[in-house]
This record gives structure tokens, sequence and C-alpha cells, in this order.
């Protein structure tokens, strides 16, 4: 029983309540029970003798009973103020007052939580009553499946972190979320009537007792997009994206997250970097902060533009970094692209077929055949070049047209303005014109090329023919009859000259810068020499990529980047599709052709203004290679990229020369090989003449160094690793050529250890001053010859002679006093010092040879020397015409300057025996320094005077040919003559001896010596005799005509002998082969022992000894050709 007293401090009479309401109850109803009494216990109010004053909330009560009270219909959810007030009789007073709530409010509980998006593992709750929730038991969290708080989702309670923040009003506890889901949403919400209030109020849960908790753990994402048009392209095989407007307008950027982020437009702004201009943010368009919007301004013409984004700075609502998102790319651009117009052939050309290269400045598209202006021709072909490699590709910038240019017409060609869009939508600018004039070849190229080709061509025949009968006459004569019979003439020891001139003709056209038609055709039609010809599997293939391009019209000025890289070799793969063409306004013609798009090609069109957010179809370019692809002004120029499209590596050209010259020197080494083995075959011994080894192969190969320098010099241009050592080793066998022939020359002839120079020297001679200016120019009238050492095969003079024998050496002097009748001249065999000897016997019989002084020697040295420096000329014009990739008047000037060189040498040191070998080099020397002069001295490239430098040119040419020919066929019909000259000096004759020698080989072996005896038995009583050592012949000067000839071929020695039948006591018969040194020697000595016998006057012994060396040496003074082989003559001695 609740008692309340209130007020009785000094009374007697106490108020009891026996029954009142709870301090806190949810009852709109109070009910008192009270009773008042005195302090002894007994009743004050007995027979209702109290007055009682009842007061609820301020408000008085009526009737108030006297022991208890009933109050209905309370007001709720308030506090309440009871006071009831007694009065007895004897008036006493005391009063007493009670307080209680009543509420009807239930409990409820907010949970709370600081982080409702997070990616953490684990957060915290906060479960807040609204009031102390006690009864039943309280709030309580015994484990995750026995708590009063209740979690939908992947997470769970954990009870062991409740802790109390506040009892009975606020717990604090974990939420543990589930490790096998990346995200998810978690409901958290209180359990429902888990307790009471103090007023007895069940719990109920309110809209703060549940609560959604989104965790996740993915990372946030955002899409870097802008609205500028795209084209889906095929780079390099690959589907790439490339963004590119001319338009400001279009520059859009946009950032798109995943989930919202909490960073303002300011810090995305800030986070946001530009290489060009600047981003204005647009307002109004967050979309609950996960869309930002930016356009930029301020930008140039064109610009490669890239926005990045640091995505560390901004943080998604679930804390989660922004992930790193690719910069975007794009390309502005609102230049017109420009084109030029280039073409492979001459402004005036006599191909019909002109190759036309279309450089735009930028990548275009759409560009037909049907957008190019043709004047005075017809589009045959088109070919879409954008394959440079198997692997590296470029832009649609470069097209090659084949355009038949009407004949004897001047060709024009141009591309109009607006016909095609670069890749951001800008229409071209119109092109330059091209204009092309077709001719035909000159009447008198041909008519020049043919003659030097059919001379040259007929003169190797006849010259190979001479020597290979005189080489089969001298084997079979040798097998037929014991000895060598017929001497081996070598006509083609000029042969090597005249045709190594016409090669430096043929070089000349790949140095002259401006030259004319006719000069140009003529060089053509010679280019056999140096033999630079398409390759059989290529004739078909149209040669697009010349070594120079000609840009018709004004030189456009461009300003264009430079590419530092090389490219590798490319091949074209083209695909044909038919298009008809019918605007009569483009081609005179309408007709369908084929134009050639290469299927693997680096654009290929499909959809475009596709924004990237839509649809995306590749990879967007980066800046490089927008740059790459769009901006670096591909191609460089037309010269450029010719050479790099041919992609200058040299293989091409090399193979041309190579190939070529593999087969004309194959096919003439089988042939001299397999006339080898023939003659080995047909007689069992070595070949002579021209056949011997390796005399034809040095020929050869000295013909062949032009043409292997030119193709090195042609691979090094070319740059690659490979192309360098493969160059490199081909220089090298000219290189080692050139040094193998200086170690020879100073080994074997400057020290006279292997070969001996010895010349005549007449005694005086006084020359008037006329004669002497005209030996000026032409050189004096010289009598020499080449010697072997003693103990050194014979043959090795034939053999390697064409490195020296045409040429003076160091000399040994044979001194002759012309003025004394009873001189005469007279070569003696080796003895044992090994060197045969000249000697001039006089009737005293004195030895007039002498050795030169060192002055003499050097000079002598100076002139053998004149084949390297011809040698090197040779190399030398080969590199640098295959060393610069276009014509340039240096090396005209470097030509020039050699040349002048070599003639100055000539014409100073005068280092050939023969005397009009000589003039004929001179000749041809001066020739070509005219050519290299005409060629620097020109500066114009006005036609009419190209042409009449062009006529002086081949008059040049002409003239060298002439000169050259007629010196070859000379010393072919000398050789013919000689043939002839055991019977007869009879041209006839020698041309019986030459079919001889052709047939010889052919008739069986029984008829040899018939033929052999028919042709060589003299019927004059002379023997000839086998030449011990080949050697350069020599003429008698005549004191009444001061004139010898050089003849460069090899003769046998006539010696004068008795008839068997006739007596005579000064002279023997010398028989049987005089190629074994031991035969000679024991014959000598018999015929000596025989003629000690016999006694002579010495007057007569004088006298018939002039007469057998007269007849030995031709001992004619009126200019009769002398023998140039050793003779053994037996000679009678006192």
């Amino acid at each position: 029983m609740v008692v309340a007293v209130l007020n009785s401090a000094e009374s007697t009479v106490v108020i009891r309540f026996r029954s009142a309401p709870p301090p806190q109850s949810r009852l709109p109803t109070a009910i008192f029970r009270y009773s008042v009494e005195r302090l002894d216990g007994s009743n004050a109010c007995k027979n209702n003798a109290c007055s009682i004053y009842c007061e609820i909330d301020g408000q008085f009560l009526r009737p108030c009973l006297a022991d208890n009270l009933v109050l209905k219909n309370l007001t709720v959810n308030r506090e309440h103020k009871f006071l009831l007030n007694v009065t007895t009789q004897d008036g006493e007073t005391n009063s007493s007052a009670y307080s209680w709530f009543i509420d009807t409010i239930p409990p409820t509980a907010t949970i709370h939580s600081e982080q409702n998006y997070t990616n953490a593992e684990k957060i915290y709750i906060d479960v807040t009553f609204s009031e102390a929730c006690t009864g039943q038991g309280g709030f309580k969290c015994v484990n995750s499946s026995n708590c009063d708080v209740i979690i939908n989702g992947p997470a769970q309670v954990h009870a062991p972190s409740l802790r109390v923040m506040e009892h009975g009003i606020k717990y604090r506890l974990n939420i543990v979320f589930s490790l096998r889901s990346m995200y998810g949403r978690i409901v958290i919400t209180m359990a429902d009537n888990f307790c009471t209030d103090q007023a007895g109020n069940h719990f109920t849960r309110s809209n703060g007792s549940t609560i959604i908790i989104h965790f996740d753990r993915r990372p946030v994402l955002v899409d870097l997009w802008t609205t500028v048009p795209s084209n889906e392209l095929v780079i390099n095989g690959v589907p790439r994206t490339v963004l590119a407007t001319n338009k400001m307008e279009d520059i859009i950027i946009f950032l798109d997250f995943s989930i919202p982020i909490i960073n303002s437009t300011e810090q995305i702004l800030n986070a946001l970097h530009v290489n060009s201009g600047s981003l204005i943010p647009i307002h109004g368009k967050i979309h609950g902060n996960r869309r930002f919007v930016f356009e930029l301004k301020k930008i140039s013409r064109t610009e490669i533009i890239s926005v990045e984004l640091q995505a560390g700075s901004i943080i998604g609502r679930t804390g989660t970094p922004v992930s790193s998102v690719a910069s975007i790319t794009f390309l502005y651009d609102s230049t017109n692209p420009g084109v030029v117009l280039s073409t492979s052939s001459p402004n005036i050309t006599k191909e019909s077929n002109v190759n036309v290269i279309v450089e735009f400045m930028k990548p275009v598209f759409g560009f037909e055949a049907s957008m190019v202006k043709v004047i005075g021709g017809t589009i045959t072909r088109q070919v879409h070049m954008v394959t440079l490699g198997t692997t590296e590709e470029l832009s649609r910038a470069l097209y090659s047209l084949t355009v038949l240019a009407e004949a004897q017409n001047m060709l024009s060609v141009n591309i109009p303005a607006g016909k095609v869009n670069d890749i951001a939508g800008n229409p071209n600018l119109a092109s330059n014109q091209l204009e092309v004039k077709q001719y035909s070849t000159p009447p008198i190229s041909i008519a020049l090329h043919s003659f030097v080709t059919a001379g040259t061509v007929a003169t190797a025949l006849a010259a190979a023919i001479i020597s290979l009968s005189s080489a089969n006459l001298g084997a079979i004569g040798a097998v037929a009859s014991g000895s060598t019979t017929i001497f081996s003439p070598d006509p083609s020891i000029n042969l090597h000259g005249m045709i190594g001139h016409l090669q430096v003709f043929v070089l000349s056209d790949w140095l002259l810068v401006n030259q004319s038609i006719e000069y140009s055709e003529t060089m053509k039609g010679l280019q056999w020499l140096i033999p630079h010809q398409k390759l059989p599997w290529n004739r078909n293939s149209p040669s697009i990529w010349p070594n120079n391009v000609n840009l018709a019209g004004k030189k456009l000025a461009r300003n264009l980047s430079v590419l530092a890289t090389g490219w590798s070799s490319h091949k074209i793969t083209n695909q044909k599709i038919d298009l008809n063409l019918t605007n009569s306004y483009y081609m005179h013609h309408e007709q369908p052709f084929p134009v050639e798009i290469d299927p693997m090609s680096v654009w290929l069109h499909g959809q475009h203004n596709i924004s990237m957010k839509d649809t995306p179809y590749g990879l967007p370019l980066n800046s490089s290679e927008y740059f790459t692809y769009f901006l670096r002004g591909e191609p460089i120029s037309a010269s450029n990229i010719v050479k790099r499209m041919k992609n200058y590596k040299g293989w091409q050209d090399m193979e041309m020369n190579l190939f070529w010259l593999g087969v004309g020197g194959g096919t003439l080494l089988t042939i001299h090989v397999l006339k080898l083995i023939f003659l080995r075959w047909r007689t069992g011994i070595p070949g002579h003449g021209i056949l011997s080894v390796p005399r034809f192969e040095l020929f050869l190969l000295i013909l062949m160094l032009p043409c292997i320098s030119q193709s090195s010099a042609f691979i090094i241009r070319g740059g690659t690793t490979g192309g360098i050592i493969i160059g490199a080793l081909l220089l090298a066998i000219p290189a080692a050529f050139i040094l193998s022939v200086c170690l020879f020359l100073v080994f074997a002839i400057f020290s006279g250890s292997f070969f001996q120079y010895k010349e005549v020297k007449h005694r005086d001679i006084e020359e008037p001053w006329c004669t002497k200016l005209w030996f000026l120019f032409t050189g004096k009238p010289t009598t020499g010859r080449w010697f072997y050492r003693e103990g050194l095969s014979s043959s090795f003079l034939l053999r390697l002679g064409i490195l020296f024998e045409s040429w003076k050496g160091p000399p040994l002097f044979v001194f002759v006093n012309q003025n004394d009748p009873n001189t005469i001249l007279r070569w003696t065999e080796s003895g044992n010092r090994g060197i045969g000897r000249m000697r001039a016997i006089s009737s005293d019989d004195s030895n007039e040879e002498t050795r030169s002084s060192l002055s003499e020697r050097l000079l002598g040295c100076a002139k053998s020397s004149y084949i390297i420096l011809d040698l090197l000329r040779r190399v030398s014009l080969g590199i640098i015409s295959g060393a610069y990739s276009s014509r340039k008047s240096s090396q005209s000037l470097f030509a020039l300057t050699i040349t002048l060189v070599q003639f100055v040498y000539l014409f100073t040191l005068k280092p050939y025996i023969s005397r009009g070998v000589q003039v004929v080099e001179s000749v041809s020397l001066l020739c070509e320094v005219g050519i290299f002069g005409l060629c620097v001295s020109i500066k114009s490239s006005n036609p009419v005077e190209a042409k009449k430098l062009g006529f002086v040119m081949l008059s040049l040419l002409f003239f060298t040919f002439v000169v050259q020919i007629i010196n070859e066929w000379y010393g072919m019909i000398k050789s013919i003559l000689r043939l002839s000259q055991p019977h007869k000096n009879s041209f006839k004759l020698g041309l019986k001896f030459v079919a001889k020698g052709l047939v010889l080989p052919f008739l069986p072996r029984q008829h040899w010596s018939k033929v052999i005896a028919a042709t060589s038995q003299p019927t004059t009583g002379l023997t000839p005799v086998i030449p011990i050592s080949p050697e350069t012949e020599f003429e008698r000067r005549d004191t009444r005509t001061p004139s010898v000839h050089s003849i460069t071929s090899l003769t046998a020695t006539v010696v004068p002998v008795l008839r068997p039948g006739l007596s005579s006591p000064n002279v023997m018969q010398m028989e049987g082969p005089t190629t074994s040194e031991t035969t000679v020697t024991g014959q000598r000595s018999g015929e000596r022992k025989k003629l000690k016998e016999i006694r002579y006057e010495p007057k007569s012994e004088m006298k018939k000894l002039r007469e057998l060396a007269k007849a030995s040496f031709t001992g004619d003074f009126r200019g009769r050709e002398a023998s140039t082989s050793y003779a053994k003559v037996a000679i009678l001695h006192q």
C-alpha cells in the first residue's frame, strides 16, 4: 500500500493513502483510497466528522468521499497531481498531495550508424531507446541468433561487442559483413515487444528502429568520354576508335561515375588536366553527384587534345577512391589538307604509262580516281599505297595513279578543291598542276646505241675467234709436230680498255643532273655494259619508284615533320575492284578501269559520327598515334616517301646488277672452262693465249669492277645492318683485287724478281723541233719488251701479262748507235742469269746493255702503276653512281676530278709501250673530261640548251668509240697478217689460218700432222720456232723512217736456216722441240765442237754473222716487222 503524507508537519492528523496509481501509469483512471488517522492510530473522521477537500491538477473535485476517490478519463501522457485536504471537527487540518504520470506511449529505439555506405568489413551501430525499457528483461543480445537486433542480409551481429553506453537507454554493438559478398544491402531492425517501460507500455518499433546499410567493396568506376564524333577504323588489323572534329561546339567532356561521389564540382575540375585550352563546368547536370559535364574553350586551330583525370583525389560515397581511368585523346583540326601531285617520270618522257603519286598533307577518306582531272590521258590504274611492310602501316595520305598518256601530247593532271575530306571533316585544297610531255625515242639515239652495241659485240666476237683460233693452232701444233709452230695472238688486250671507256659513259648517265633526251636514251641502250635491268620475274611489274621524282609546277612550301624512325621494306598486295567513271570532265574516255586497294590496308571505312559513349568500336588512339597517322605531314615529300617506300635498302638495285652480271660472267666462264676441258681432252696439254688461266678471268674481273662497286654502294646506301655488311663484302672484292695488283707490281715488277722490262735506246739522234713537239703529245716511238726470270715458267708471262704487258716498267736499256750501219738488234735466249738479253751487235761485238738509274727506275715504276689508277677510277665511278639517292653536281665534279688526274698522269708519263694505244687512251680520256665538264657547267634546265649539249656529248661518245674500235681492229688485222708471216704477209692466208684453228680441234688426230706440216713448214728456208716466253713485239726503227709499231699480240720467231739440201759451212739447222732448255744446251755444245774444227776468215765470218742476225731479227732497216720471240740461232764462233 502506498501511503503519501503531505504537509503533516506539527499536525496530529495523518492522511494515509491506502491505494494510489503508480508513479508511471499507462491507465487514464486513478483510484485513491485513503484514511485520516490520529497519531495514536484512531480514526480522526469517525462518523464523517471531517471536512474533506479534493483537488486534481488544480481543479476542485466534489463530492469528495471520506475514504476513496475514483478519477476517470484523465488526460494521458502528462503528469497529474492529486491534493487531499482534511479538517477535523477539532479544527485540526492536514493536507497531502500525490503526483503520478500517465504514460501511454510505448517505448521504442532508434538505430544509428555513421556509415550507411561502406566498404569496410564491419561497422558499429548505436541503439538508443526513447525511454528506459527494462521490463521483461530489457534489451539483450546473447548471440547472433538471440539478439533483439535483427539483421537481414549478408551480415551478422557480433554479440560480444555489445557495450552499454547509457544504462537502459543507449547500447553499441558491431555488425560484421559477410566476406563472401563483394557488395550488398543490410537491413537492421529491432525486435518487437521484447521489453516494457515503467508504465508497462510494450516496446514498439518505429521508423528509426530500422536502418539500411550498403556495403560495396567493388572499385568505383568512372567513364571519361566526349561528344567528339568518332570514326571506326582498322589500324594494323586491329579495330580502333578515332575521335576527331573541326567544330569547337563538339568538344564536351563527360564524367560518369558508377556511384555518387562526395566531391564537389570545383574539386572535380581541379582533378581534370587538359594539355590545351581550359575547361568550363556546365552546372545542373550532376545527376546526384554521378555525372559532371565540362566544355573546352580557347584552343588553337590544330591540336591533339588529351584530358586526364587524377582519380585518386575523388572519393565515392562508400569511401573507396575512384579507380584510375585512361585519359581521353582526340584530334581537333580545322585546317584544310593540301595535296601535291608528283611523278616518277621526267617532264619529258617516252613512257606511255605515267605513274602519278598523289600525296596529301594529311590522310583523307573517300578518294577515288574520278576526283582527278586528267587532260591528255586516261587513268588506267589506281593503287592505294598504305602497306609499307608486314608489320607497319601508314595513313591514307599517299596514292598512286597510272595514267596512259596520249602519244606526242601534253599530259595535264590536277585535283580540284573540295573533293575529299580528312578525318576531321575538312575538305582538301586544290592541288598543283602536273604536266608531262610524252615523246618517243629519238632516231639518233637508236642509231647510235645500236651502232655502238653492234660494233662492240662484233669486235669482241672477232677478238675471241682470233684468240681461240691461235690458241688451238698452238696447242695442236705442239701435239702434231713436237713444237709449237703458231704464235698466240691476244687482241683483247685493248678490248677491256675500249669496253671500260664505254662503261664510263654509261655510268655518266647516273651522274648527270640535267641531261638531254638524246644522250639519256643512248645510255639506256648501252646499259647492258653495266647490267642494271629488271629481273625476269619483275619485268611485267611497273616501276613506280624511280631514283628521281619530278615535282611539276612551283615547289610548295610545307612545314612537315620529319620522321626519324626507319620503315621496313614494303610489299603491296592488291585486290581489284571494278569502278566505272562516267564524268567526261575528268576523263576523256568513258571506260571501266581497275582500282587496286590493299586488303590489309590501314584504314577500313566503318560507321562515322558515333558517340564513344554509345558504341566504342575499339581502343582509342593515343597522342603519338594521332601524330603518326594524322599530323606528321605524311608523306613527308614525294622524293623522301618514294625512297622510304622503296624503303631504300638497295636490295632491288643490287639484285638487278648482280643477277645479270652473274648471268653474263657465269656464261663466259662456263664457256671458257668447257673450252679448256675440250682442248685438254683433244690435245692433252693446257690451253694457250686467251684461254690461259687466270688471264681470261682477270679480263672479266676488270670489266666487272664498276658494276660490283655500284652494287655495294646501292646496298650500303640502304643503311640496314645486313646491307652494310653485304656491301662491305662486295666492296672488298675490288679492294682486294687492287691491293693484290699493287703487291704483284711491287714484288714482281718493281723489284724485277719475276719480270724485267727492256727497252732499246738510240744514240746520236737529233730530232727536229716539230718532231719533238709531236712526240710531246703522242710519245716517242718505243721498242720495249718484257722478259721473265730463269726458273719461272714461260706461261706466267702470258697468264699475268694483262696486268703489266701493255705498259712500260723499270727499264733495262739497250743502247744502239743507229748511225752505225753495221749495228743490228738481236734478242738472245735466257742465260745463266735468267734474264733474256737484248743486245746491240756491231762489228766489234760490243755489249751495250745498261741498267737504268734510280730516277729512271722510279719513273718506270710509276708507268707500270698506271693500271692502279685506272682500276681506282673504275671503282670510284661505280661507287659514286650508286651512293647518292638523287643526282647532284658534286658527283660529276668528283668524276671530272679523277678523270683529269688520270689524263694528266697519262699525258705526263706516257706509260703505254704502244704509241697508238697511248693516243687512243688520251683521246678517250679527253672526251670523258668533256662529258663531265659539260655536266658540271650545266646550270639551267632549258630544253634547247640541254638538247645542244646532248648532241655534243653524243659526238664525244661517237668519237671515243670510233678511235677505240679502229685501234682494236687494226690490232686484230695485224694479228691475222702475222698468222701468215711464215709464208707471206697475206690477209687472206691469215684468215685461212684462223678458220683452220677453229676447225682443227674437231678433226681426227691423224689429220693434224698433215695440216700442220702443210701450213707450218716453209719453203723459203725459214723455220718457225716456239717462243720461250710471250713478249711484246718490236719493230726496228729505220733512220729514214723514225717510227715503230708496238704489236700487242704474241708471235713465233722465224729464224733463218739453210735447207738440208743446201751446203753451207756457216749455218746448221736446229731440229726438235725448243721448249727444253737442256736440249738446247746440248745441241749448242755439239754444234760448237763441230764448228771449232772449221776455220774461217774473220771478215767473211763477221759478214755472214751480220746476215744471220738480220734474218733472225728481220734485219731490214726499212721498217719491216721484227720478230717478238726468243730465237735460238746457231752462231759460228771463231
